[in-house]
């Protein structure tokens, strides 16, 4: 019961947003998944594609030249729902590689452990159910914010007779008359689909991400206690020599497992978190020169709630960009202390043909486990900073290009 509890409470909230999609790596029922529950991603990702993506693209090519306007098409629906678009396919793709990551999460679950072990893994289920119920609860206040502004901003443009009737709220390129009613409202309700598919196609797949590193980082704090204590065992029972071998021996072979575990994250999400850091660039440096362009034009009537919409955006985006680097930072730390944790043992009390053993895991511990980017840039603090900065250096590109055109 108590493990049932434990594990509902880690994977809860990640369990229901994959689910939603159609993505969660069930390893009881992945391949018995048939019918419109294996299938669901493609409609989430036929909603983004065909409502949001493909036709403001295409719109992209009409507004060509005017900075104004591409880069809100751009910043506000186009590149992030694309993106989303992007992770959703990722996640189904590798299911078939996260299914036996999912069991070795359960059965770490289900293990015995300690009381300070089992500590241990809630306190970084805590963090992993924080940032998936607080990455989705913003996105989605995000969205629907984004959504009802439009429709006001849009119904006032209207009166004052500045926008003409039927106005979609994304402006997008459509091959047929999209003022005609039925399918007026028909685009209508599969943009407003569409975002709200793109929301936790955005967040669901990071919260997950997020989830599996805090377990590993979890899982070798735990082994780092073991290792540290390992030493003490054996001088207070007197074990024998080879009784303290075996032990090191599951001791290595857990640090084997848990190394796979991060390397196929890594495998598996390289490439996207690649594509996020750029993505994520290009948002911060688009939206904030909606923001800079909304503080230096209007005069008479400040936008406040407008301008706030936008900060709240760039926070989101900055935001999903901090929890990568965040558990990239943990797992660098704790993938690292293993050398600690031996060398902190009373390994002053072993033989010196056992203290000698305990070096191969100092070694191996020397090159730590990281989150990367494409495989060249590792997932870290100075990372998030790196970007922030490189970010604002094309913004202050944009504003230059903005005033000679001016």
């Amino acid at each position: 019961m108590a493990f049932s509890k434990d594990l509902d409470y880690a994977i809860g909230w990640n369990r229901f947003n994959l689910k939603f999609l159609g993505v969660w790596p069930d390893f009881d029922q992945l391949d018995k998944n048939i019918g419109f529950t294996k299938y669901r991603w493609i409609v989430h990702a036929f909603f983004m594609l065909g409502f949001i993506i493909i036709p403001q693209t295409a719109y992209l090519a009409i507004i060509w030249g005017d900075l104004d306007l591409m880069t809100e098409d751009l910043a506000t629906a186009n590149v992030p729902v694309t993106m989303a678009c992007i992770k959703l396919f990722v996640i189904w793709y590798h299911l078939k590689t996260l299914n036996p990551l999912l069991g070795a999460f359960v059965d770490d679950w289900n293990r015995s452990k300690s009381e300070e072990e089992r500590s241990i893994m809630l306190s970084n289920a805590k963090k992993a159910r924080i940032i998936s119920m607080f990455c989705t609860i913003m996105i989605q206040i995000m969205t629907t914010i984004y959504i009802l502004l439009r429709i006001i901003m849009i119904a006032q443009m209207q009166r004052d007779q500045m926008e003409p009737a039927r106005t979609l709220i994304c402006p997008a390129y459509f091959p047929y008359d999209v003022r005609r009613t039925p399918l007026f409202y028909l685009t209508y309700t599969g943009q407003i689909l569409a975002a709200y598919s793109a929301t936790v196609s955005y967040t669901g797949v990071d919260s997950f991400i997020s989830m599996l590193v805090l377990h590993v980082c979890a899982q070798i704090s735990n082994l780092r206690l073991t290792l540290k204590t390992l030493a003490d065992e054996r001088s207070t029972k007197e074990r024998r020599a080879d009784n303290f071998v075996k032990k090191l021996a599951l001791i290595v072979k857990r640090h084997e497992h848990l190394n796979w575990f991060a390397q196929s994250i890594e495998n598996s999400f390289n490439v996207l978190m690649l594509v996020q850091i750029m993505t994520c660039t290009m948002q911060v440096c688009f939206q904030s020169y909606q923001v800079l362009t909304i503080l230096g034009e209007n005069e008479d009537e400040f936008p406040t709630v407008q301008l706030c919409f936008l900060i709240l955006f760039v926070a989101v985006t900055l935001l999903h960009l901090y929890i990568y680097c965040y558990v990239g930072e943990m797992l660098i730390v704790q993938s690292s202390g293993m050398s600690e944790s031996a060398y902190e043992s009373k390994w002053c009390d072993l033989s010196p043909k056992e203290a000698r053993n305990l070096l191969f895991v100092m070694r191996r511990s020397t090159i730590p486990l990281r989150l990367t980017a494409g495989k060249f840039s590792t997932f870290s603090m100075k990372t998030f900073s790196d970007i922030v900065r490189t970010s604002m250096g094309y913004l202050s590109v944009l504003l230059t290009v903005s005033e000679q055109k001016d």
